[in-house]
């Protein structure tokens, strides 16, 4: 069963680094498409810095702070699978570290992270962040082992 969840991170890994891939690769996505009467927006946007483009300047340091973050989560992980129980906390963790070592290994490998998804809301500043796969299954991962934390069944 142990094997289970760590297959689950690492397709979730390889699934997103094909699609950022994808969207890197195919000049499509420089520009714009609307996608749910313009609700969605898929762009490519390469992101040199954090959420937001945010310390750009600074890759070295990013890639150190979120390979600690990211080992971190990985250790917690495998602790966690070696308790009996804990399924949200095991399917958190499988989503919040296949999501973080893709976007450590893209600022490793490329110097940037492929971000391709935006929305449309009634909110300026969330119009500006864009999104890949990885950010959706951190976060997913985060609430899931929230929520796992009184699951012992």
């Amino acid at each position: 069963m142990r094997l289970m969840w760590i297959q689950l991170a690492l397709g979730l890994f390889q699934a997103d680094l094909a699609v950022k891939q994808e969207i890197d690769n195919n000049a499509d996505f420089d520009s714009e498409q609307s996608l749910l009467g313009g609700k969605v927006r898929i762009k490519k946007l390469r992101n040199y810095g954090m959420a937001g483009g945010r310390l750009k300047e600074h890759m070295p340091v990013i890639i150190k702070v979120s390979g600690l973050l990211t080992l971190g989560c990985v250790g917690l992980f495998l602790r966690t699978l070696w308790k009996q129980g804990h399924v949200l906390s095991k399917a958190g963790y499988a989503l919040l570290s296949g999501g973080a070592l893709s976007n450590l290994y893209d600022r490793c490998k490329n110097g940037y992270v492929v971000d391709y998804i935006s929305f449309q809301t009634p909110w300026r500043y969330l119009n500006r962040l864009v999104f890949n796969l990885s950010d959706f299954f951190i976060a997913a991962g985060a609430i899931l082992i929230c929520l796992g934390q009184t699951d012992n069944d």
